[in-house]
């Protein structure tokens, strides 16, 4: 099965009740999601009966939604983070102090000037809503939006944003693709894959690391973020160009239910 391109919404439907859109995920791209999953069972001994009954029964299990929050659609997820980006970095919408200012909903420097200069085909009060429904922002009682989250956070107690967790799960995939198939292309690409963990912590401690990784990764992507933006390419450049490479680092976290020292689990080591 060739390599795909990385996960992009192919069409949409359009919702009469809520006016949101749908992101339809096609047979190549769910075969391309599954192909590092099929690969690994295959070498531990999975027959394609196996795989197969085991798919059905997990599928089956998700359309139960026992337990699991709810998938909002929202469309592409990078329009959200320019916007918290500029929020953060951009000149007139920070004060003397290096903060996010208040902002109003309209005016001169406002929210809807935010969206309009982060992302002009957006439509602010379509953000405003996304941003409000996820906690990235709240209104105060000066009726002006402050901004509470130094990224864009895409979960909340009840629901989740479908298209970033598509995103990570089909850049995880195919990055996990490209290093099983070895192509030739991808040669010299230094493509990698990193971990740290130790199971041999007290729960006062996994907390404390939670927070230390969590503090140590925003700044490390912030920073990563910030020399992207450094090195992007002109928009005019970019829409003279036919092809482009999409780059970047995804990152997660890892903490387990609580287990025996002696519990079968698969060790990478």
């Amino acid at each position: 099965m060739p390599l795909l391109p990385p996960y992009r919404p192919r069409a949409h439907t359009m919702s009469k009740k809520t006016g949101s859109k749908t992101t339809q995920i096609d047979r190549l791209r769910a075969e391309a999601l599954i192909f590092p999953i099929a690969e690994f069972l295959s070498a531990g001994g999975w027959s394609t009966k196996d795989a197969t009954q085991s798919f059905a029964r997990a599928f089956k299990h998700s359309l139960e939604k026992q337990g699991t929050r709810h998938l909002r659609h929202i469309g592409n997820p990078t329009p959200y983070a320019d916007i918290v980006a500029l929020w953060i970095r951009g000149p007139r919408f920070i004060d003397q102090s290096g903060r996010p200012r208040l902002l109003p909903l309209q005016g001169r420097i406002s929210f809807t000037t935010l969206v309009r200069e982060a992302c002009p085909r957006i439509d602010p009060l379509a953000a405003l809503s996304v941003l409000t429904h996820f906690q990235n922002i709240r209104r105060t009682t000066g009726d002006k939006y402050k901004l509470i989250s130094p990224f864009f956070r895409t979960s909340s107690t009840k629901s989740l944003a479908f298209e970033p967790m598509a995103y990570f799960l089909s850049d995880a995939s195919d990055t996990l693709g490209r290093i099983l198939k070895h192509k030739e292309q991808f040669k010299g690409t230094n493509i990698f894959w990193r971990k740290a963990e130790d199971s041999n912590l007290s729960e006062a401690s996994a907390r404390q690391f939670l927070a230390f990784s969590k503090e140590r990764t925003l700044a490390f992507v912030n920073e990563v973020d910030e020399w992207l933006e450094a090195h992007r390419r002109p928009r005019l450049a970019l829409s003279k160009s036919r092809k482009c490479r999409r780059v970047g680092i995804g990152v997660f976290s890892i903490f387990s239910n609580l287990e025996a020292p002696n519990s079968k689990r698969l060790r990478f080591r």
